[in-house]
């Protein structure tokens, strides 16, 4: 944080009401333009991307790691930096001659968004080009035809590929055929979870991300938490006692803070208790599903979600309460029979787990129930401003 943001932030203490003074800061699916914590492996990055700054085409690299060691956090915030440079011409003196090689474009592309052939031609290419890219109207080879050409005139593109092989998102070997089918001077850099021998898949560079040592973790937090929350909301002893449930995790550690704080928001408290604190690390299941994937579905799938997750518990005992009580729900304009389906569909691809109910006197196979694997509490909020 620098001097102004600072000075800025005390000048709205007084006009704050409750815990939480940007939002934004604390979200674990936000990334923040300077990443802490991860300076080492943004230098392998730099060091992988070195040839693209000396006119030469960068290797494909694999950027692989668990769920919320930073690896997007990183990787978003350098392809920011590196997106502005992209096109221009750097001097540089040689022992015979000056050359001005160009840099690349550089563009970030979210699969969990940009899933299909369509998506992703049109992603990557409202990212390099100059022109507005229409959504409608235009069919799936027209636009890799336009890609293609637009490649073509500005040399190489390193496109970053980020949530690769997620239920909903296409594997690393599809993402790439679809961009190579377009033009062999795209350089992907993958983003991933899965090892790279998992992948089918064989980069020039593979980068392991590991998961964020405690005292890391705990710099990592206190950052957002000093951008994110009043001053002395949070304790930084209870700072210290998230990252040590986390296990490394910032994507649930700031889940957690930020369920605290809006939990403490309800009740009017200036400060995060340890009710508080307790009831946002309760809010975040282990393992946990990441939020981001939960945001990237459709709205009808997260008004759902968020009917399913604002239930009493009694309507949350069984899959056929919960679908009742859902399809009766005003916003939602869907028979049970579609809403037990959708609800089996999101089992199925990890958000909810069927977890068999107590059994009850008499015979019969017991009821299963649905539990979600996101942070409730935050997704909660975060629907509601929708």
């Amino acid at each position: 944080m620098n001097i102004d943001e600072r000075i800025e932030r005390r000048l709205g203490y007084g006009t704050t009401t409750g815990v939480v003074v940007d939002a934004d800061a604390l979200s674990p699916v936000s990334h923040r333009s300077s990443p802490v914590g991860r300076g080492p492996d943004l230098e392998r990055l730099l060091d992988a991307l070195d040839p693209a700054f000396t006119g030469s085409l960068p290797p494909s690299m694999y950027i692989h790691g668990p769920k919320g060691s930073g690896k997007s956090a990183v990787v978003t915030a350098l392809f920011a930096r590196l997106a502005a440079h992209g096109g221009q011409k750097q001097s540089i003196q040689t022992s015979t001659r000056a050359v001005d090689p160009v840099l690349p474009e550089f563009a970030y592309v979210d699969l969990r968004h940009a899933h299909t052939r369509f998506r992703l031609y049109h992603d990557v290419l409202s990212a390099i080009s100059d022109e507005p890219v229409p959504d409608h109207g235009i069919g799936t080879e027209e636009l890799a035809e336009e890609l293609a050409d637009t490649v073509s005139g500005r040399m190489d593109v390193v496109v970053a590929l980020d949530h690769t092989a997620e239920p909903a998102s296409p594997s690393v070997s599809t993402a790439i055929e679809w961009l190579s089918a377009v033009n062999t001077r795209i350089v992907p850099v993958c983003l991933g979870r899965e090892p790279p021998t998992s992948i089918n898949w064989d980069p020039e560079v593979s980068i392991e991300f590991d998961r964020y040592r405690h005292h890391v973790l705990v710099e990592l937090l206190t950052t957002r938490v000093s951008s994110g929350l009043t001053q002395h909301a949070i304790t930084h002893d209870q700072v210290r006692e998230v990252s040590e449930w986390a296990e490394g995790d910032a994507h649930d550690a700031l889940a957690a803070i930020m369920g605290a704080a809006l939990h403490a928001e309800q009740s009017d408290a200036p400060t995060i208790s340890t009710a508080d604190l307790d009831i946002g690390i309760e809010g975040v299941p282990k393992p946990c599903v990441s939020l981001g994937r939960v945001l990237a579905l459709s709205e009808s799938r997260q008004r759902l979600l968020y009917e399913l997750v604002s239930l009493s518990e009694p309507d949350r005992a069984s899959v056929n309460a919960a679908t009742e009580s859902i399809a009766a729900a005003p916003a939602v304009d869907l028979s049970p029979s579609t809403v037990r389906r959708i609800l089996y569909e999101l089992a199925d691809v990890g958000l909810l787990d069927r977890v068999t109910a107590p059994r009850s006197k008499g015979k019969g196979r017991p009821p299963s129930r649905l539990v979600p694997r996101f942070p409730t509490l935050l997704f909660r909020e975060l629907f509601g401003q929708q």
